[in-house]
């Protein structure tokens, strides 16, 4: 009965900590990208945050406007001579009218930005006016639906619905449904109920546009305070009142219990909330697209409550973590329509928090140099300091270690592992030899052993063979096999084989079951069925500006398509054995950087690069004429990753799909199943045209001619000079997303039939002299998997030709010819006449000639005379 007593509390104990730990578990590890002034942000100091209906994300700062699309920023700024600017250079918010026009409080002024033109009306008020709403603008609201809530400052309240041009009047009164003069309002927010207004003294009122009725008022927190002020206001999923001071405090109305709390801390307490910090200072609360309620505060970072568990969590900055919080000190809270927070920092620009960088986990436990995964699933990592720590891979905690002290092992330095398929795992250690774990029991091998065939005690890979034999690539001493049964172990060094060196810097087993040596001559490769061994290397290129591939290789692996991967300190070369094909992935071809330290292939059949300071997720795609073409997408520190270097060798994918990669500073975790498929909805978006190296604005002129009457990306066309034929198209996406990797395919129909990719590091269209003609360029977005998305954008371009080839010169040509022929007319029949007379003339000679006398007829002649005389 004990007994079961005990099991029974066992397990319900169990069941406990098991809910305690998914409890504590329902708030994840939030992860931000950032984006300030080093990405061309024109002020660190961020008040507000929207992105449109386009897919353009503003950010409104304490000096100018900035629009990004996800790759780069845009700025607008105040021009005293330029009545089409912005009135000043503070933008304390931005929203979105009607029509996609952006209102933009300024001070105490407001804007409206036309993203059509891409101009400034410095005095709205007048579109206002002729929508009804009579006076001068005081403030205005846009809600949700994009319906119009604005005050006066002389004719009271407006409510107008631009798509029914419903228009309701609030004429000033002071009864108790009447909408007070003296009510300047401060702050509004959307309810079920109606919308709710605070005034600067933080009097709340409640009205029901679509009627034109005052619902109701309350003054507790006018009587409360008493003081002219900044209030925010708005309302939780429970229908609680926030009114928000950024000096006096904070109050929350709860509904439920018709009672206001006089702060965070007070409510949070009688909520059941554990460890509630003092003196929070709220500038902002928002709910994120999970429901949880994120409250921004003034210098301790960010709380974020699980309301429903009564569980919260704080996100600071940590300084050298670039995917923490930019600043402690968080301003502005804003949910986009894809369900992202974004967030405005006081000193140091914008963050976004991005689910899917949850599926990077970074864990600071040493200097990682190799990852391997046994049976059960339990992780295996090799530390350049600290021998091997075994890991659960659900909870990445450590269950075990293993030092040189506590296995008598002459090192600590774990270079090499691999798990064998019997059940037992090899390590490779420097100046250690090798070391054997199999059912609780340690093995180590070395040079000194009987029939050792180790040349040296410097293990720097290990694989097996189809027949469950162990190889072990050895630095300076070729490769060794040991015998599955008999533990025999034979060398194949430089001097007993054809192998041209001993420098063994990795090993593997191809998926053509060859052993695969990745070496300092390039590689090799061993048939483990007779020891037939091929010194490899790759052909040379022809072209003259060639890079050459370093021949010293620190990683070398066949994948599951045959293809041959070489890692070097010039990057990657990939080589299709069959086709001799050989492709070098560098930085230029936009690998994160081009010391390539380790590959390997993960569940999904893409290939993983790690250089010093990234990692790159690369998808071969074999195209109809049998040649390779790759896709690469980039991840670094940026994306929860180590900031580096990563170490040679140091990469592993688990059975289920983790990607672990080791560097100096720990172990990164990446969830690869978890990154999507890659098949994105996104739109590709004309950003911008760049002309010579100028950006091309919106009704400037150009050589006399305005190239753009409208923003690129509506205009849809571009009419350029033949002398104007060396461009650039900025390519974005509707996304709007910070750091956005997604790449872009593009044909120009009209001059060849081929899609290109764009680099991976620069989503720009550039064309030089372009030949005049008439063309289409058109562009999708670039999956993950190298395939084109569905969705296309089109840019009609034209190239004019130059005067002398246009059709009014042909016309002229013509016509002036036409000319010379009809001027040449009177003197071709002159011509003819005089040849006609001339020609008689030689007629007429020639028929006087044919009737004179003969030479010898008139000298016969003469003589007769001579005798008759």
């Amino acid at each position: 009965m004990i007994q079961k007593t005990a099991k029974r509390l066992s397990v319900l104990l169990t069941v406990l900590c098991i809910g305690i730990a998914v409890t504590a578990a329902v708030i994840p590890d939030m992860k931000f990208r950032r984006v300030d002034t080093r990405e061309g942000l024109s002020n660190s100091e961020v008040f507000t945050i929207l992105r449109d209906s386009y897919g353009y994300v503003w950010f409104g700062t304490n000096y100018g406007l900035n629009r990004y699309d996800g790759y780069r920023i845009r700025n607008f700024f105040s021009y005293d001579k330029d009545t089409t600017s912005l009135r000043n250079n503070r933008i304390d918010e931005i929203q979105e009218g009607y029509g996609g026009r952006l209102w933009l409080k300024q001070r105490m002024n407001y804007t409206m930005y036309d993203p059509t033109t891409e101009k400034v009306d410095r005095n709205p008020t007048r579109w206002l006016n002729q929508q009804g709403m009579l006076g001068s603008m005081e403030s205005i609201h846009l809600d949700s639906k994009m319906n119009y809530w604005v005050k006066s400052y002389e004719e009271g309240f407006y409510y107008f619905n631009p798509v029914t041009k419903n228009l309701r009047h609030f004429p000033f009164g002071y009864g108790p449904y009447e909408f007070s003069k003296d009510f300047g309002v401060s702050a509004y927010t959307e309810t079920e109920e109606g919308m709710v207004l605070v005034s600067t003294f933080g009097e709340l009122m409640c009205l029901d546009g679509e009627h034109g009725k005052v619902l109701w008022k309350d003054s507790y927190v006018k009587n409360a305070l008493n003081a002219y002020n900044d209030y925010w206001v708005t309302t939780d999923k429970e229908g609680n009142i926030w009114v928000i001071t950024h000096s006096t405090g904070t109050y929350i109305y709860v509904k439920k219990e018709k009672r206001w709390y006089s702060s965070l801390t007070e409510l949070m307490r009688a909520q059941g909330y554990q460890d509630v910090p003092e003196d929070v200072l709220v500038w902002e609360v928002r709910y994120d697209a999970k429901g949880f309620l994120w409250v921004a505060t003034d210098h301790q970072g960010v709380f974020v409550l699980d309301e429903e568990n009564r569980q919260w969590r704080q996100f600071v900055n940590v300084k050298g973590d670039e995917t923490s919080l930019p600043d402690n000190t968080i301003k502005h809270l804003y949910l986009d329509q894809l369900g992202r927070m974004w967030l405005a920092s006081y000193k140091n620009g914008v963050a976004m928090c991005l689910e899917s960088m949850t599926n990077f986990k970074s864990m600071p436990i040493g200097d990682i140099n190799t990852i391997t995964e046994d049976k059960d699933g339990y992780y295996w990592i090799g530390r350049n300091d600290g021998g091997i720590i075994k890991m659960d891979p659900k909870t990445l905690e450590p269950v075990e270690q293993f030092t040189k002290q506590s296995l008598g092992v002459p090192s600590d330095i774990i270079v090499g592992s691999y798990a064998a398929k019997e059940g037992g795992l090899w390590f490779g250690t420097y100046e250690g030899g090798i070391l054997h774990y199999k059912d609780g029991q340690w093995k180590n091998y070395r040079t000194t052993d009987p029939g050792s065939a180790l040349v040296t005690n410097n293990i720097w890979g290990i694989t097996e063979d189809r027949w469950g034999n162990i190889w072990v690539g050895v630095l300076g001493g070729g490769v060794v096999r040991i015998d599955k049964k008999t533990g025999r172990q034979r060398a194949f060094t430089a001097d007993n084989s054809v192998l041209n060196t001993v420098w063994t810097n990795s090993i593997s087993t191809g998926s053509n079951g060859w052993i695969v040596l990745g070496n300092s001559e390039y590689w090799a490769l061993v048939n483990p069925g007779n020891f037939k061994i091929i010194n490899g290397s790759f052909p040379t290129d022809n072209d003259r500006k060639a890079i050459t591939v370093s021949t010293a290789t620190t990683q070398a692996v066949i994948d599951s398509r045959g293809l041959l991967w070489q890692c070097s300190p010039s990057g990657v070369v990939i080589y299709d054995l069959k086709t001799k094909q050989k492709t070098l992935l560098d930085m230029k071809s936009g690998l994160f950087g081009s010391n390539a330290v380790s590959v390997t292939e993960d569940t999904r059949h893409t290939m993983w690069v790690a250089t010093d300071h990234g990692v790159s997720n690369i998808t071969p795609q074999k195209q109809d004429d049998g040649t390779w073409t790759f896709t690469i997408r980039n991840f670094n520190s940026r994306d929860g990753l180590q900031p580096g270097p990563f170490n040679q060798r140091a990469i592993f994918c688990s059975r289920t799909g983790e990607l672990l990669i080791g560097g100096q500073e720990g172990l990164d975790i990446i969830s690869t199943l978890k990154l999507g498929d890659g098949n994105t909805k996104e739109r590709p978006v004309f950003s911008g045209l760049v002309l010579f190296d100028q950006e091309v604005e919106v009704g400037q002129a150009y050589d006399g001619r305005v190239i753009l009457e409208q923003a690129l990306d509506m205009q849809g066309s571009i009419r350029l000079s033949y002398d104007q034929n060396q461009f650039t198209v900025h390519m974005a996406s509707d996304n709007g997303g910070i750091n956005n990797a997604t790449r872009f395919v593009y044909q120009l129909e009209g001059f060849n039939d081929k899609w290109i990719k764009t680099s991976a590091n620069n989503p720009d269209i550039t064309y030089m002299s372009l030949p005049p003609g008439s063309y289409t360029l058109c562009v999708r977005m670039l999956k993950d998997d190298g395939t084109m998305g569905e969705v296309e954008s089109r840019l009609d371009i034209t190239i004019d030709a130059p005067w002398y080839r246009s059709w009014w010169a042909i016309m002229l040509y013509i016509l002036l010819l036409v000319g010379v022929l009809v001027s040449l007319r009177p003197m071709r029949h002159k011509w003819l006449k005089r040849k006609r007379k001339h020609r008689r003339r030689l007629q007429e000679e020639t028929e006087s000639i044919a009737e004179a006398p003969e030479e010898d007829d008139v000298e016969e002649a003469v003589l007769m005379d001579d005798d008759e005389k």
